[in-house]
């Protein structure tokens, strides 16, 4: 990194799942190599609490609307006082309101699209891409394919830089001991994890249909399902309808992502939509875990089908069942599959790659200015 800039990053999102965290652990990165890096966010959100506990300058912005002319003020009084040199925006409400205060102060502004669900093509959807971001960052190249392809948005404005991993928390000497024996999994085979908000589109219902097939096979399975979210009591009323309470333990949310990982046999992500390319999949590969995904999004950037994990359908439980069966018999082909997506992980997603390509990307759209890349 080259020259210590002041970075704002906001979010109008009061929610906490993969996108907020990546914004979380970006901007913590930045701060650390000496950038001056400022959190834009609204009152009652999770980020806002966990980026004050991360030490960074938090400020809270009622993003009530795209064109808030309350929202639009308080970003301009923000830029001023931070002198901030590149807005980087990352969801629709402080998209328009950062950016317009963007273009009024002449700060460059960077836009990330996170996910993979269709931008769609009205003038005042697509707005915010052609006009309020100097470049657009996505969260992989299925999703800048879309955009181009689908939007007819300039190639030259949009970068892929996928989620990276810190290998320095999600590495093969974490031990996942602690967790098999406070959650009684010592003796448990196969030990299957999801690790995700519990949201519509990551697909829960169908990883816990699949878990009557695969106990007829393995009485003694058992299957993590990590997070918090909105889908939780209905969640929990489906594992206790279909009788696996005993096989199934809805954890909530746990700090502790590197052991839990540890302590699986594999990962499965169920998700039906939305997806990019994950953030917990390069995490797991990272740590030398089998993986199942869905076939959705971005997901098969990372996973190639039977070389670095396997990829199924989404919306179909047989699938999960059949491909967690499969793992459980096949130990030492899915130890090789596990294998090629670590290397896979360590040669092209890391933590240190994602935040030198991010910084390089702010460098570029200063050094252009005013003018539209």
């Amino acid at each position: 990194m080259s020259k210590r800039l002041s970075i704002l990053h906001t979010e109008a999102s009061k929610g906490w799942g993969g996108q907020e965290i990546r914004i979380l652990q970006e901007a913590v990165r930045f701060a650390e190599s000496g950038y001056r890096v400022s959190i834009a966010c609204q009152k009652d959100s999770l980020i806002a609490k966990n980026a004050a506990t991360s030490g960074l300058p938090v400020y809270i912005v009622s993003m009530r609307f795209p064109l808030d002319p309350m929202a639009i003020t308080e970003f301009l009084h923000i830029i001023k006082k931070e002198k901030i040199d590149v807005i980087h925006t990352h969801s629709s409400k402080d998209s328009w309101n950062a950016g317009i205060a963007g273009r009024i102060s002449g700060v460059p502004i960077v836009r990330s699209r996170h996910l993979s669900t269709p931008v769609g093509n009205r003038w005042f959807t697509t707005f915010v891409y052609r006009y309020l971001c100097d470049a657009i960052i996505t969260s992989g190249t299925q999703i800048k394919e879309a955009l181009i392809n689908n939007n007819s948005l300039d190639p030259a404005k949009i970068y892929s830089i996928a989620a990276g991993v810190d290998t320095e928390r999600y590495n093969t000497n974490v031990s996942g001991d602690r967790i098999r024996d406070e959650l009684s999994l010592m003796e448990s085979m196969p030990v299957v994890g999801v690790v995700a908000i519990l949201r519509s589109w990551k697909g829960h219902k169908y990883l816990i249909e699949a878990v009557p097939k695969v106990v007829s096979v393995y009485p003694d399975a058992k299957f993590l399902i990590v997070g918090d979210g909105p889908k939780w009591d209905d969640l929990k009323k489906q594992v206790h309808d279909l009788g696996i309470d005993r096989n199934v333990n809805m954890t909530n949310f746990r700090n502790d992502i590197p052991e839990i990982i540890a302590a699986l046999d594999m990962l499965v992500l169920p998700s039906i939509a939305s997806e990019a390319t994950s953030q917990v999949i390069p995490q797991a590969l990272a740590m030398g875990k089998p993986v199942i995904a869905t076939n959705v999004g971005g997901l098969p950037e990372i996973i190639d089908d039977g070389v670095t994990g396997l990829l199924i359908p989404p919306r179909d439980h047989e699938a999960i069942s059949n491909a967690v069966i499969w793992m459980t018999q096949h130990r030492e082909e899915t130890y090789k599959m596990a294998m090629e997506g670590r290397k896979k992980i360590l040669e092209n997603y890391t933590f240190k790659k994602m935040v030198e390509q991010t910084d390089d990307i702010y460098h570029c759209v200063l050094k252009k200015g005013k003018k539209q890349v």
